[in-house]
Parts: C-alpha cells; structure tokens; sequence
C-alpha cells in the first residue's frame, strides 16, 4: 500500500434534533444513503447542525462503516440511530442498501464555527449530506476542539422526545 495512514476529516450536517442526540450519547449511529465504505474507520466527523443553528457544534470519532440492505440495517441500527421507522422509510426511499456509520467519543465544542465563518474562511458551504475537510480547516477546529467539553450542555432543538 503508498499512500500517509492519515484519517480525513469529515463534516456532517445533521438536523439539530438528531445533534442533541449524538452529543448526550443517545445517538451512537449515523445513517447515510451513500459513504465512503472503505478506510473511514479512525476519522474523525465534525458535526455541523443544520437551521437554525448552522455551525459545527461538536466532533465524535467514526469507529465503523457498516453498508447492509434496508431491513437488515433498520433491525441491526435502527435503535442506535434514534430515528422512527416511518422516518427510516422515507428517507432511504428508493434505496436498496443504506449505511450505519458507527459513532464514539462524541464531544460538544465549547466554540463554534458558523455557516458564515466556514464560507469567508475556506469557502465552504455546509453539505447536504457529508464533504471531506481541508487540512486548514482541520487545524483551526483542532483550536477551537482545545475547549471541548466532553458534556452535552446546550440544547439545539425544542421539544422532542427525552430519550430514543
């Protein structure tokens, strides 16, 4: 094999009831309906919360990504997705196969970095789903990570259910 061992970096944009999730640990799986299967395992995910917050709120490690048919995924992932089964169906509607990216470490930051700063810093704009991150980009989350909290302190989303 050539290549660094290096992990790229990764920035999700999860909605902010599903953030809350990660960050209090109740949510140990992200879904996706399409990632990189291969060599992901030791990344790290930058979390950014969508609308309304719209900046990177916390950081967890990918410890695995696991690509299953549909009903194999909802059984074996559904649970640690915290995501409702009509939730599940719509959103991999007209997919075959989804994938469990396996989550741990989960951190909130104690900074952010906002929609705005992330666009006027490095050009970029949030994804839809996921994007890789310069390593620019990474030095200057790794500043704001020094003030990780390790405790989910800050609610993103009213209401909601407590638990999955």
């Amino acid at each position: 094999m050539s290549g660094s061992n290096a992990k790229r970096t990764v920035l999700f944009s999860i909605r902010p009831f599903y953030v809350d999730k990660i960050l209090a640990g109740q949510k140990t799986v992200e879904l996706r309906r399409r990632f990189p299967e291969l060599g992901m395992s030791g990344s790290t995910a930058m979390i950014y919360c969508t609308s309304p917050v719209k900046a990177i709120v916390g950081s967890a490690q990918i410890r695995d990504v696991i690509k299953l048919p549909l009903s194999r995924l909802w059984k074996s992932y559904g649970g640690a997705a915290c995501i409702a089964k009509d939730d599940f169906n719509e959103y991999f509607s007209g997919q075959d196969q989804g994938f469990a990216i396996i989550l741990t470490d989960a951190k909130t930051l104690k900074g952010r970095l906002t929609a705005r700063d992330l666009e006027s810093e490095f050009g970029i704009v949030p994804p839809q789903s996921y994007r890789y991150l310069t390593e620019e980009c990474v030095a200057l989350l790794n500043d704001v990570r020094l003030q990780a909290s390790s405790r989910h302190k800050h609610s993103h989303s009213a209401g909601g259910p407590a638990a999955c």
